[in-house]
């Protein structure tokens, strides 16, 4: 009994290192990031408690938002409120695709840059099992179709495109990682991260 308990145990204190190492690891490569952007230290301190409170009660980790935030930043999104609420969205439409924030941050992130949605980025959404285009439409009360052309010519502003989103998946991410199995078990995981960081 005793022998595979202490193999357990040690197998369990190498996947806690690993992941905490990892956590450590993406913060810091976050952080540096945001520095080189010409962030002071108070104001990448301000950036990370965004991304803190981006992941609370989520299924996503710490260095998912960090990461997410230094491209957020990058693109042009304010710290503070506006970046707090910014990769709440992000959390939101990355848990009901089913994708990494990182992931769904990229995709952010461009639509951001650019002022505008286009095609692409929408497009992106859609293989992800996102329905932008419908709630696009809804939000800027225009048809399907018009709003695939208005994309193709870049006639989609990002700020209809952030509102469309905002109304009909807030807070997705933290329902999702309180209610759903696969959230509860990314949320051990995130636990796990954190305890081995500490």
């Amino acid at each position: 009994i005793t022998k595979p308990a202490l193999l357990a145990g040690t197998a369990l204190a190498g996947i806690v290192a690993v992941k905490g190492f990892t956590r450590l690891k993406d913060i810091d490569s976050a952080k540096t990031k945001l520095e080189a952007l010409g962030h002071s230290a108070a104001a990448v301190d301000s950036i990370m408690q965004d991304a803190i409170k981006s992941v609370k009660g989520t299924a996503y980790a710490l260095n998912e938002a960090a990461t997410t935030a230094a491209g957020a930043v990058a693109a042009g999104v304010k710290p503070g409120a506006e970046l707090e609420g910014y990769l709440s969205s992000v959390a939101d439409a990355a848990a009901v695709a089913g994708v990494s924030m990182e992931e769904m941050g990229s995709i952010f992130n461009r639509t951001q840059t650019a002022g505008r949605a286009y095609a692409m980025e929408l497009n992106m959404l859609a293989d992800r099992g996102i329905p932008i285009y419908q709630w696009i439409a809804e939000e800027a009360k225009i048809s399907a179709g018009e709003v695939r052309k208005f994309a193709a010519d870049g006639k989609v502003s990002s700020e209809i495109y952030f509102n469309a989103i905002k109304k009909n998946i807030g807070g997705a991410a933290k329902e999702i990682g309180e209610k759903s199995f696969t959230g509860a078990l990314q949320n051990i995981w995130a636990s796990v991260a954190r305890i081995g960081e500490n």
